[in-house]
């Protein structure tokens, strides 16, 4: 595991020269460690997807819609983050009026030093403050954002741009049928650009039992594309009979993968880091895919489709309502949280080699979704009805129809997780391990250690630390 990253400073990071020399642009000092090198001259920019940087193509849109960049010109830097923010760029201050902005939070232990700041994890409550982190003085810049800091007059200048998601508030597609059939018709359409920009490439799903990851393999498969469906169990069960189903519906041979509750376990303190969140959901939602990622299960250069997303803009996991305003705010509020999760990032894939892709979260599919009516979404106690009715005229009835497993249920994880971190702990408090493993990394950051750890003795000392 190598992770890319990019730091743009106003000054030196010390810490950061073991890694790689810095690329100085005027007053700039620009770090980089990624799949391209810097271009020779300003300005570039950096698109925090990919970590690639390429010399810009124009001004950016009026409109953010799904690329982060950080622009570097002389004597100015310009941070912009898309609508869905799954990518993060991190932000600080020093008090003599120094500045950074980086993209993997772990580096705030070499950058927040050179900005004469201490570095402190916080305690602050997960999830409450959109801009805040675990660590004290550093802040996410939110969806939306174009920040501008320029060098002359130390100025920094922060656009909020419009929230393209909140204009779907009058959902108007009212025939479930219809609408799953448009959901379909993007989601295929975004699978077949992918293809394009990678003509030959070998696809890979993680199946689930599930309709999400189910309908994603059915049009990668149906595309004629070279898929590998993977399917996980745990120690505390699997879906392999159900994915198995949609893989032989589909033309496909699934592959199962099984994890032992120690490689779950290892997988903890990297979900932490590339998340960049002690959330305890959020972490046990990542750690099936943390830990595939670490067992180095996926064949290298096949590109990782998922399903996630689907949950949350068609009623996946809705609670009980009367409304349907009030169906359409739990809709916009998943949206709203997963932009500070980071559990759509591309970070984690990028340090193991995977390019990966969520077709569910971008914004010709999610469109639809967010049009379809909350009459459509939920029926008959069923959620994503329509979903469900589009894909009934591609696979069998029990595919189509089958009950909503959340993946890191599925195959019993979360709850087999928490009881041995609880046991390994001696009470229930899962994020308190959690917090103390970024902690722990950290420490290790800011001694040099980026991605020079074992994840069992990070965790060993996360526990020792929490008790």
């Amino acid at each position: 595991m190598r992770g890319a990253w990019a730091v743009v400073a106003d000054r030196r990071v010390p810490g950061l020269e073991r890694f790689t020399e810095p690329v100085r642009v005027g007053d700039l000092f620009v770090y980089h460690r990624g799949g391209t090198s810097l271009p020779s001259t300003a300005p570039f920019e950096i698109d925090v997807r990919t970590l690639a940087a390429t010399v810009p193509d124009g001004e950016l849109p009026a409109e953010p819609v799904q690329r982060t960049v950080i622009r570097v010109a002389e004597g100015e830097v310009l941070a912009s983050t898309s609508v869905f923010n799954e990518e993060a760029i991190y932000a600080a201050e020093g008090p003599s009026g120094g500045f950074a902005y980086f993209t993997d939070l772990l580096l705030a232990a070499l950058v927040l030093p050179a900005l004469e700041l201490g570095v402190r994890t916080s305690t602050a409550p997960v999830g409450v403050d959109p801009e805040a982190t675990l660590v004290v003085g550093v802040r996410r810049l939110r969806h939306s954002t174009r920040e501008r800091r320029t060098l002359a007059d130390r100025h920094r200048a922060t656009e909020q741009l419009d929230d393209l998601l909140e204009r779907f508030r009058e959902p108007h597609r009212d025939d479930p049928l219809t609408a799953g059939k448009a959901q379909l018709s993007e989601l295929d359409g975004v699978i077949g650009a992918i293809a394009a920009d990678r003509p030959g490439a070998g696809y890979a799903t993680l199946l689930s039992g599930g309709i999400d990851s189910g309908t994603v393999t059915y049009l990668a498969a149906a595309r004629g594309l070279d898929v590998v469906p993977y399917s996980v169990g745990t120690p505390w069960g699997d879906e392999f009979a159900d994915a198995r189903e949609l893989s032989d519906a589909a033309g496909l041979r699934m592959r199962e993968v099984r994890l032992d509750e120690d490689a779950i376990v290892r997988a903890i303190p990297a979900a932490v880091r590339w998340l960049g969140t002690a959330a305890a959901e959020v972490v046990e939602v990542a750690l099936t895919a943390t830990a595939v990622y670490q067992a180095g299960v996926l064949e290298p250069g096949r590109v990782l489709l998922t399903g996630y997303g689907s949950d949350l803009i068609n009623a996946g996991l809705f609670t009980p309502f009367e409304r349907p305003e009030e169906l359409i705010e739990q809709g916009l509020e998943s949206i709203r949280r997963t932009r500070v999760s980071g559990e759509l990032s591309n970070r984690m894939p990028l340090a193991h080699g995977v390019e990966a892709f969520h077709p569910f979260w971008t914004l010709p599919v999610m469109r639809v979704a967010l049009e379809t009516t909350p009459a459509c979404k939920v029926r008959e106690g069923r959620e994503k009805f329509h979903l469900r009715s589009a894909m009934a005229e591609h696979v069998a009835p029990g595919i189509a129809w089958r009950r909503k497993i959340a993946v890191h249920h599925g195959g019993g994880l979360q709850d087999g997780i928490r009881r041995r971190v609880a046991a390994d702990l001696g009470e229930s408090d899962p994020e308190r391990v959690y917090r103390a493993c970024f902690a722990e990394l950290l420490s290790l950051a800011g001694r040099g250690r980026l991605d020079d750890w074992d994840a069992q003795e990070v965790y060993t000392a996360a526990v020792a630390a929490s008790r």
